[in-house]
């Protein structure tokens, strides 16, 4: 299979056709997605196409409607919301075919091997995988232009891995994680600094608020309080999400992949979305 750039102009075409003669592929109104009330469309596109991340963040946006919208409303939403940015139709149009082998490509996906447990060498492997696959889909520009950001997430999180197998104390590995964290990209710091902030809560778990607030003071002390209630939250969503998951373990691919859908439109945000998408890729706990 070649890159994608190689298909955009054959692609693009159809996409025309489609625009062109309308009345040939009727659509009922489509409702709106539960999940999406009262959210921003992610993706600061700018106003013509370009490959990127934050086109990518566009279409994940969409993509996680799948389960309350049918999958053959999602690129008149993706052009609505396109035009509302000022894109001119041709640029849609190579949007549109963009959005489309996206989702050829999530469907390969799909049937990668996901890591069993996360250690630093099963995430390396199930990672390759992914990688090679990739690149049947993608050029290396295009590869670096929309996962360029969580290539640097991934690396971290085999460093850490690595560090927490060496048999340090957890006072020594906080202090590295607090001073690699602080050199790192700003996609790594707002993927970890949340756990990193728990983990430090964590040392001092027998703190009372009264404690914290004799040492940080009162408004800190509440927002430790907080940010440690809402941490705990989290993480019990999570692996109930898990739960779920080896639940509908014996289901077919498609079924699966539907009940997981409702399952995350009821349970979930469409920004805790993008972020349980980094702890599920990234084995985080």
């Amino acid at each position: 299979m070649k890159p994608f750039t190689i298909m955009v102009p054959v692609l693009a075409v159809a996409g025309l056709l489609y625009l062109v003669f309308p009345e040939r592929h009727p659509m009922a109104p489509v409702k709106a997605a539960a999940s999406l009330a009262d959210t921003q469309v992610d993706g600061a596109v700018g106003s013509r196409y370009r490959m990127s991340a934050a086109l990518k963040a566009r279409f994940d946006y969409w993509l996680s409607a799948v389960g309350e919208l049918p999958l053959s409303a999602l690129p008149g939403k993706l052009a609505q919301s396109l035009r509302q940015d000022g894109w001119a139709e041709a640029d849609i149009n190579a949007a549109l075919a963009a959005f489309a082998h996206y989702q050829q490509y999530l469907d390969a996906l799909s049937e990668v091997a996901k890591p069993q447990a996360a250690t630093a060498a099963e995430l390396k492997a199930a990672w390759a995988e992914r990688d090679a696959l990739r690149r049947q889909f993608y050029s290396e520009a295009e590869i670096n232009q929309l996962w360029g950001d969580e290539a640097a997430v991934e690396d971290f999180t085999l460093r850490r891995l690595e560090i927490q197998s060496l048999g340090l104390s957890e006072s020594e590995q906080l202090k590295w994680e607090e001073d690699a964290l602080a050199q790192a990209p700003a996609a790594v710091q707002q993927a970890y600094g949340p756990s990193l902030k728990l983990a430090q809560l964590q040392q001092m778990s027998g703190a009372s608020r009264d404690q914290l607030a004799a040492q940080y003071g009162d408004g800190a002390a509440d927002r430790l309080m907080a940010a440690k209630a809402q941490q705990q939250a989290w993480q019990g969503k999570v692996a109930a999400y898990r739960d779920k998951v080896k639940s509908l373990a014996a289901l077919p691919s498609a079924e699966k992949a539907q009940a997981l859908a409702e399952y995350q439109a009821r349970h979930f945000s469409a920004n805790e979305l993008k972020r349980l998408r980094v702890w599920l890729s990234n084995g985080m706990q």
